[in-house]
């Protein structure tokens, strides 16, 4: 037999290279996005804009937590129900979500317009800053329009994810983040609307955005559809849980820059809170490179994690692990060499504000690597439905550890505060190593139940592993009839495949196996769930015509021997499904 683990190694790398490695470009761009606000404020008002928006980045973290929330727990349970075939299932959750988001967005709307300067008050800005004051309360007032839109673009791409479209996910969120950018950029320098013209730009590009999103969606480009049926609130518990269990990061961020803009306005007033809102979206451009690795790597991780397929999953993992690293210190070193950057991007011209500016992130990139490793693996541990795990990421890096340490080494000075970003990154770090020692691995069956291999699927290969297959079977209880059944299927599909499907090289089509034994109760023989990957073009094998079963043809050779073949697979198995993802066609089985 061929060396498994180079065979399968193609398939993780070729999802790898597809998905991920264009990742933190796509996370550059949304970053620059992000921060555009504060880039164009910086250079057309100053300090004092810089400042005004500043006391509004709760809120930011805020609407960020109900999309992340809303969004990342139940793109996972889809995943899962996808591949599991339970279609119907999966798009119940999707719609359930679609609501939820609604009627959430629309509340902090209404909430916010509702509250008026008492909002401002709650996040630190107080009419006796004046102008600081005045813009605060102008810009405010659009990122209330906008928030609900941002929440449901946020869901929509989520799913879009893990739902093969991912280049069409990341375009609309890169869409949204350019249009407000250069929106906002018209409005501000052009038209004189102010700080409020940054705060339209957001509402207009993200509501635009989420309509192409949902235009997509109505027109059924994917499996994802918009419809009456939803799932039980008891049936979302469960992503529910595993989306909030990472998405307090950014109540636990809110809580965090609260506490840290008081503490800077009264040691260094509103330079302290301008310079915090810089090192803020600095960190941003790094958050967005390391969270793009991870949210575009977290389907895949799901789809191994969900097959039983540990050693692939692992493997995704390292890719991803030495990429972040890469890009972290690429990044990292130039930061540190040209701290000069955040003059060039925020306008500082104060020689005492840039010098101040300058140090906060020199300081700030000592910790940019070890942040990678963290959100890494908060995306790892949710796909692995790992909630404590990833809670635990979450709860250390702002709130646990953060907000403890900015309020003791503020006692010691500006300067000092600023050791809060690289200590909370690295403790928090040490704490999840320890984690994972005491926890181990988690894993949803005994790995000892599952069969994994790849092969090129000619004649000898086949019989090969349908004889490995037939002893692995028996081995875990299955009677006479289901390893019949188990041969026939793989034989008839994989040959099926290797015949007819369209080659992507002049080779036999490479195969990728994975066989899992569920556990069962008593003497009951065990189902068995297939999932058989290939890198042919699109081609599902349980598409192929069968005819007129009662129609005997006049000569043997025009009997299609392998399409009654499938046709007594289809009849046999208790469930299939096929779907095409990460550009391999993926076909699963229950015996």
């Amino acid at each position: 037999m061929e060396n498994y683990s180079s065979l399968s190694a193609y398939f993780t790398r070729k999802m790898f290279l597809r998905a991920v490695l264009p990742a933190p470009l796509a996370g550059i761009g949304l970053a620059l996005a992000e921060m555009g606000d504060t880039i164009l404020i910086g250079h057309a008002i100053g300090m004092d804009g810089i400042a005004a928006i500043a006391y509004i980045s709760p809120l930011f973290l805020l609407a960020t937590f109900f999309v992340f929330g809303l969004s990342m727990g139940g793109a996972v349970v889809f995943s899962t129900l996808m591949h599991e075939g339970e279609k119907k299932q999966a798009l119940a959750i999707f719609n359930f979500f679609m609501r939820l988001s609604c009627v959430i967005g629309f509340g902090i709307m209404a909430a916010g317009l509702f509250m008026g300067d008492s909002l401002l008050y709650i996040l630190g800005a107080t009419p006796d800053e004046g102008v600081v004051f005045d813009m605060a309360k102008s810009y405010v007032f659009y990122i209330l329009l906008g928030i609900p839109f941002q929440i449901l673009l946020g869901v929509v791409t989520a799913y879009l994810r893990n739902d093969n479209a991912n280049a069409f996910s990341v375009a609309l969120q890169t869409a949204a983040g350019v249009g407000n950018l250069i929106l906002s950029a018209i409005l501000l320098l052009f038209f004189d609307w102010g700080v409020a013209g940054c705060s339209f730009g957001f509402f207009a590009s993200n509501a635009v955005a989420f309509l192409i999103g949902f235009l997509y969606l109505f027109l059924g480009k994917g499996e994802l559809r918009i419809q009456r049926e939803t799932a039980s609130f008891a049936d979302a518990v469960k992503p529910l849980r595993l989306g909030f269990a990472t998405s307090f990061e950014y109540i636990f961020g809110a809580i965090f820059a609260l506490v840290s803009l008081h503490i800077l306005t009264n040691l260094a007033g509103t330079e302290g809170a301008a310079i915090f809102n810089i090192v803020e979206n600095l960190s941003q451009l790094f958050i967005f490179m390391y969270e793009l690795i991870g949210k575009t790597a977290q389907p895949i991780f799901s789809t191994f994690f969900s097959e039983c397929n540990f050693r692939e999953l692992h493997r995704m993992f390292r890719y991803c692990l030495v990429y972040s690293l890469a890009v972290g210190a690429v990044a990292t070193i130039a930061a540190i060499i040209y701290p000069e950057i955040v003059d060039l991007l925020f306008g500082l011209e104060d020689i005492r504000d840039a010098a101040a500016a300058y140090y906060a992130v020199r300081v700030f990139c000592i910790g940019a690597i070890f942040m990678g490793v963290c959100l890494l693996l908060q995306n790892y541990f949710q796909s692995e439905e790992d909630e404590q795990g990833a809670f635990l990421v979450v709860f250390l890096r702002r709130m646990g550890i953060g907000v403890v340490l900015a309020l003791v080494l503020s006692r010691f000075g500006l300067d000092a505060f600023w050791m809060v970003y690289p200590l909370s990154e690295l403790l928090t770090l040490l704490a999840v190593i320890v984690y994972k020692r005491c926890h181990g691995e988690r894993t949803n069956i005994d790995p000892a139940r599952v069969y994994a291999s790849a092969f090129y699927g000619n004649a000898k290969n086949v019989v090969e592993h349908l004889d490995a297959i037939d002893a692995f079977a028996a081995h875990w209880g299955a009677d006479k009839h289901k390893r019949f059944l188990l041969r026939m299927a793989l034989d008839e599909i994989s040959g099926l495949i290797n015949e007819r499907a369209t080659r992507r090289a002049n080779t036999n089509v490479l195969l990728q196996l994975t066989l899992i034994a569920k556990e069962t109760t008593g003497m009951q023989s065990p189902e068995f769930e297939i999932h058989l990957r290939d890198d042919a073009k699109n081609f599902d094998p349980f598409l192929i015509p069968v005819g007129p079963i009662s129609v005997v043809p006049e000569r043997t050779e025009d009997l299609d021997v392998e399409a009654l073949g499938m046709y007594f697979v289809r009849s046999r198995v208790h469930s299939f499904f096929f779907r095409n993802y990460q550009g391999f066609n993926t076909t699963m089985m229950v015996i």
